[in-house]
């Protein structure tokens, strides 16, 4: 990923947690072609489809470890031939204990 790509990544991840945690939900459901929209990516959409490349965004492996960094854990299912069609990013622990708190807050 290069330095361009890594920023716009960057950019759409931390403004995806900002509208979650507005919104107070805790993850969010997104297809690739959504995501690959959202991020104005540059990487081929061979590539985004690929299981690899979410394994390596869900392992947190640099380069593709934005998402890791923004606070996202990250869940996919691949179908028969490998490929991904729709990619689930939670909130890691860190920020659902933050949402909570403010959820809490709202309750008292």
């Amino acid at each position: 990923m290069t330095v361009g790509e890594k920023a716009r990544w960057k950019n759409w991840a931390d403004g995806l947690r900002q509208q979650m945690m507005t919104s107070l939900k805790a993850e969010v459901t997104k297809s690739v072609e959504a995501i690959t929209t959202e991020t104005a990516t540059t990487k081929a959409k061979s590539s985004l489809r690929s299981a690899r490349f979410w394994r390596a965004c869900q392992l947190g492996e640099v380069p593709n470890d934005v998402l890791s960094t923004a606070g996202f854990e990250i869940d996919f299912q691949q179908d028969e031939r490998g490929n991904v069609g729709e990619v689930t990013l939670r909130l890691n622990q860190t920020w659902r204990t933050i949402q909570d708190h403010v959820l809490a807050r709202k309750q008292a």
